[in-house]
């Protein structure tokens, strides 16, 4: 070949190299592996913020479901520091428990994908008790609205506890508890209504000096009749520990007993968090004074084991449960 010939196309070789790598280096980020994933066609997707945990008053966890790196400053004035799928937040100050806060961020993972976010981070709370789900209705009246009780077993505090009627990710109404310090034996009962009754005293006392502190939803969603469910969670933020669940169901045609495609899912993210076992506690005779309700050796094996129909009338919200089934 005409040595013209090579020298024409070795010159329009590199032309082209070097138009390829300009073109790369103005899309990508100028790192050498973020380069290299591109040509491979790998990793895609931006990381996903699967869990924001509170490790102590000034500290917040983030997790996502790839390992990532901090990206840009959006988290400034604050601190964050990237370990494995784990994110650092130091705060700027101490939130109390049960305080709120928002926090700005952006991440980046190993293959130049970055993402950013807005959430809610709540105060942590070190005297969460150790609470169970222990009475409630569904199919409340006027005369007698919808409650769910909590009956507390250990001393300790409750503030930022939260009540789901629903999961934590899609619910219907939701209970934030105050800061209110508890100890064994007293009960919490929520109502599901937009204000207390009148006659409802906040706080009364019951025997051998336990409490029973009478809660109000403030929202006029009630618990759905024949299938849902009822999750307690040490606080409202995402990824927060589910403490105790119930699952009910009146067994219907469709979507497996639960009558709906959103009952069902719930059911499944109940399950999937390990805070329910087995079939789901059969509701069909469950009426305003027909409560559903825990057995009274207070047995937990998270089951509808657990779980009794009372008697007509057979309701104790703020007492002691009845051992007469329906």
């Amino acid at each position: 070949m005409d040595r013209k010939v090579l020298t024409a196309v070795f010159i329009i070789v590199i032309v082209f190299a070097l138009l390829l790598m300009i073109l790369l280096g103005c899309s990508q980020d100028p790192e050498v592996e973020e380069v290299f994933n591109v040509l491979g066609s790998k990793d895609s997707s931006s990381p996903v913020l699967v869990a924001v945990t509170s490790v102590s008053s000034s500290v917040i966890m983030l997790e996502f479901n790839e390992p990532v790196r901090v990206y840009g400053r959006l988290f400034e004035p604050l601190s964050a520091r990237a370990d494995g799928k784990f994110v650092f937040v130091s705060l700027d100050r101490s939130l109390l428990p049960g305080m709120r806060s928002d926090i700005k961020g952006r991440v980046k993972d190993y293959s130049g994908n970055t993402s950013g976010f807005t959430i809610q981070v709540w105060g942590f709370n070190p005297q969460i008790p150790e609470v169970l789900i222990n009475e409630f209705t569904t199919k409340g009246t006027a005369k007698s609205p919808d409650r769910t009780e909590l009956r507390i077993m250990t001393s300790g505090n409750i503030n930022g506890m939260t009540l789901y009627c629903g999961v934590p990710n899609d619910f219907d109404v939701s209970v934030v508890f105050d800061d209110i310090d508890v100890r064994s034996g007293d009960m919490i009962v929520v109502w599901w209504t937009k204000e207390l009754p009148e006659q409802v005293i906040t706080e009364t006392t019951v025997s051998e000096g336990s409490r029973v502190f009478n809660i109000c939803a403030g929202s006029e969603d009630n618990l759905p009749s024949n299938n849902g469910v009822i999750v307690l969670c040490d606080s409202p933020a995402l990824g927060a520990s589910v403490m105790d669940a119930v699952i009910y169901s009146n067994f219907s045609q469709s979507h497996e007993g639960f009558g709906t495609k959103a009952a069902l899912e719930r059911a499944h993210w109940v399950m999937d968090s390990g805070a329910w076992d087995g079939e789901a506690l059969d509701s069909t005779s469950s009426t305003a004074t027909r409560s559903m309700s825990r057995l009274t050796d207070g047995r937990d094996s998270d089951s509808s084991k657990d779980w009794i129909i009372t008697v007509t009338g057979g309701a104790t919200f703020g007492n002691a449960n009845t051992s007469e089934a329906y």
